[in-house]
């Protein structure tokens, strides 16, 4: 088991914000709890959490022209 790095760890939130940190924990060989920690130490909670408002909000936007 290897410690992500923070560009690996911003990376793979790049590349899908609402996936679960216990998967992304089984690809990198950690815990769900061992990617919470690095997200808090790393300060990338705010990032992820803005990525998937982001999402959200494109969605929503979406869905109301769709209507």
């Amino acid at each position: 088991m290897r410690r992500l790095t923070k560009e690996e760890l911003q990376g793979l939130i790049d590349a899908n914000p609402l996936r679960a940190l216990a998967n992304i924990g089984e690809e990198v060989g950690l815990t769900r709890v061992g990617i919470e920690k690095l997200l808090k130490s790393y300060k990338l909670e705010d990032y992820r959490n803005q990525k998937i408002k982001a999402l959200r909000r494109k969605a929503a936007r979406q869905r109301r022209l769709n209507k």
